[in-house]
């Protein structure tokens, strides 16, 4: 959990409570028909903040071959590892987990296979959010000299 889940977190019970006082006013003005509406706005507003914020699909898995180009360190704490497919294209994969980003680093230059998983689920805004990287295989050493 890092600072954006908390502000989102924070952001949804200041909604929560702002309806459940709307709906207070409501009953006290015997205006019993604005309970419900009440209700659906904050479960659409709520749902879609939490849905847009934590929910994570991405059913694609498989494994890539290139000459890992770069290893950086993002901003919540994931890292991205760049690989060199082809002459002019590059493509950026997630890594979450610290041993194998060690192994990206080390062979930065070499020509490797990674294989990456689904990732489904509700995950923190920290985390990829697209499927990590869940192995790194050697194919070839110092590649191009």
């Amino acid at each position: 959990m890092n600072w954006l889940d908390v502000i989102i977190i924070l952001l949804i019970i200041i909604l929560t409570i702002g309806a459940m006082i709307l709906q207070g006013i409501a009953i006290s003005d015997r205006e019993y028909s604005m309970i419900g509406g009440v209700f659906v706005v904050w479960l659409v507003i709520v749902g879609f903040i939490f849905l847009v914020s934590f929910v994570r699909i991405d059913k694609k898995s498989g494994s890539t071959v290139g000459i890992i180009t770069s290893v950086d360190k993002n901003f919540f704490g994931t890292t991205a590892l760049y690989i060199k497919t082809t002459e002019t294209s590059e493509e950026e994969y997630c890594i979450e987990d610290n041993n194998i980003v060690e192994i990206a680093k080390e062979n930065i230059g070499n020509k490797i296979k990674i294989s990456y998983g689904t990732r489904i689920g509700i995950y923190s805004t920290g985390a990829c959010n697209d499927a990590p990287v869940d192995s790194i295989t050697i194919v070839e050493e110092k590649y191009g000299e």
